[in-house]
């Protein structure tokens, strides 16, 4: 069959390193917890980790568990102050902190050119929140080279479960051997789309060891690698 539509994912995948803007947003919610509440940092920071780990808990595979404004709620609510006004501006440094540092991987702006000239469409397949996904897409210049934006808040569950992946073939109008699957998390990304009969591509860019699994996949340890072979199914 041939290629229709690339799936990718957002986070580690499109940009890097979210573990990085991650670190770096909670040394800013820690400054904005000082200067804005008059707290300890370090007591803000560590109830918002432990709000975020109950969520994970309380909604394992749910799109909630990515709401950064569920987890300053609780985070707020822990320290006795007022979630209503702050919660949303604690979710506001959070993200602004994350989105700038973002940098886009070589290579995107490219593939997705040359997809688009292709005629084949590109989605973004990602675990979070609509809107913040959106927003991140504007800021890397690739708002006008996706085509769609599956988020697993619209398809009411995370990957690697089949409705997200079902979702973006659906709005692709593609059947699941008509589309290839990118992203840097295995289980995520390659085994949720293998298991609905996508193609998988593991952008295994911090070189871990290749699972012990018998399905066919490729790997690339960068996304440039990972574009040359999307190239060779045009």
């Amino acid at each position: 069959m041939e290629l229709k539509a690339v799936f990718f994912d957002l986070d580690d995948t499109l940009y890097s390193s979210f573990k990085a803007c991650d670190a770096y947003a909670y040394d800013q919610l820690a400054a904005w917890a000082e200067d804005e509440l008059g707290v300890s940092g370090a007591a803000f920071t560590e109830a918002y980790r432990v709000n975020r780990h109950r969520l994970g808990r309380q909604q394992p595979g749910m799109p909630p568990v990515h709401d950064r404004v569920l987890f300053a709620q609780g985070a707020l609510e822990r320290m006795g102050l007022n979630a209503v006004r702050y919660a949303r501006k604690a979710h506001r440094v959070y993200w602004d902190a994350v989105i700038s540092q973002m940098e886009i991987r070589p290579g995107v702006t490219a593939l997705l050119d040359d997809l688009a000239q292709a005629g084949v469409k590109a989605a973004v397949c990602t675990d979070m929140m609509a809107d913040i996904q959106m927003e991140k897409l504007e800021y890397l210049g690739l708002a006008d080279r996706i085509t769609y934006l599956v988020s697993s808040e619209e398809a009411g569950m995370d990957k690697p479960g089949a409705p997200i992946f079902w979702l973006a073939l659906q709005k692709c109008g593609c059947l699941p051997g008509e589309a290839v699957m990118v992203g840097d998390n295995f289980r995520h990304d390659v085994q949720g789309a293998t298991d609905v009969g996508i193609g998988g591509v593991w952008l295994n860019w911090t070189h871990l060891p290749r699972p012990e699994d018998s399905r066919a996949y490729i790997e690339a340890h960068t996304f440039e690698q990972a574009a040359d072979y999307i190239r060779t199914l045009l």
